[in-house]
């Protein structure tokens, strides 16, 4: 590791080699291991082109994103990650690796593709066991069986082969380490996938960012408006056979808890990224027990989603073609 500019022990601008003299830029603080152009892809790059400025924009963090993700990786709480070496494939701006390693984690190896590590690094600088990292989660650079727990919320569904990036992501877990995965669902989203979807493929995914912003700023505000004004209030013992009628009744009301930022930048989510697949409990399932995981534990969240986890097992990680320490 070279520095050419620190502060105290954190080097903010230098390179890291590797073993084989192999050089990678440290720039304002995070390094960069990136692929080769064409090994990621036109429509993937773009995704992680439009993620990164969209992170830079909504760059805030608050309150409701412990109970939020705690809700995407349920059933593990805090505790999963105390003492324990993590890896966030796809760190955004940071949002989860902050509570993971405010929950206790020793380290968090932060990982993203795109510019959101610039975001990501600016929110967890603050934090010592996090570490932002570029790299493509394709090919992380982090050595098979190394890790104790290995989790992707929201990003494998933005990636081009998501069970792919799933073997990759268990291949990084030591064999009794645990791996966490939340998807988009393609049950009940039909109105997305054959409504939405082909104006955000034809359109909106290609608009500029500023525009996009804007545009999505009244969807969302109607939203909050009647996720307050009529969800929420019909949330109740008494009043649930005519809450649960109404559309998409278990996700507005959960989002409608949110501030408008939050819910502007849900919206937004959906019109930007070229790519994103919705995809099946038991496509998603077959993921973990493809690779004869153990204790799996698959979960539908707020009606539209899945939420998926599973021990890492020696055999799964031999299945991948991983190199096993000797006393493994």
């Amino acid at each position: 590791m070279r520095a050419t500019r620190s502060d105290g022990e954190e080097i903010l601008e230098g390179a890291l080699v590797n073993e084989a003299g192999d050089t990678y830029p440290i720039v304002n603080g995070v390094p960069r291991l990136l692929p080769e152009p064409e090994r990621v892809g036109q429509a993937a790059q773009r995704t992680v082109d439009r993620f990164g400025e969209q992170w830079d924009e909504f760059d805030f963090m608050g309150p409701h994103y412990e109970e939020q993700f705690l809700g995407w990786i349920s059933p593990n709480r805090p505790e999963t990650f105390k003492d324990k070496v993590v890896l966030e494939g796809g760190c955004g701006k940071g949002r989860h690796s902050t509570l993971i390693a405010q929950w206790g984690a020793k380290d968090v190896l932060a990982f993203d593709l795109g510019s959101a590590v610039d975001t990501a690094y600016r929110n967890c600088r603050h934090l010592p066991n996090v570490h932002v990292v570029q790299a493509d989660m394709f090919h992380l650079p982090v050595k098979p069986a190394s890790v104790d727990v290995a989790f992707s919320v929201g990003v494998l569904h933005h990636t081009p082969n998501p069970s792919h990036c799933f073997r990759e992501l268990v291949k990084s877990v030591q064999p009794g380490g645990r791996v966490i995965a939340w998807v988009y669902g393609r049950e009940n989203n039909g109105w997305i996938i054959y409504g939405v979807n082909p104006v955000r493929t034809a359109l909106t995914s290609k608009l500029p960012h500023k525009t996009v912003y804007q545009l999505a700023k009244a969807p969302a505000a109607a939203i909050l408006a009647v996720g307050r004004a009529v969800y929420q209030p019909l949330d109740k013992p008494a009043l649930k056979p005519l809450h649960n009628k109404l559309f998409y009744h278990s996700y507005i009301t959960h989002i409608s808890k949110f501030p408008y930022r939050e819910i502007h930048s849900i919206v937004h989510d959906h019109l930007i990224p070229p790519i994103a697949h919705y995809i099946e409990r038991d496509e998603f399932e077959s993921w973990f027990t493809a690779l004869g995981l153990q204790n799996v534990r698959i979960g539908w969240h707020n009606e539209n989603s899945w939420r998926g986890t599973a021990i890492v097992t020696q055999e799964a990680l031999q299945e991948l073609g991983a190199q096993l320490p000797a006393d493994s």
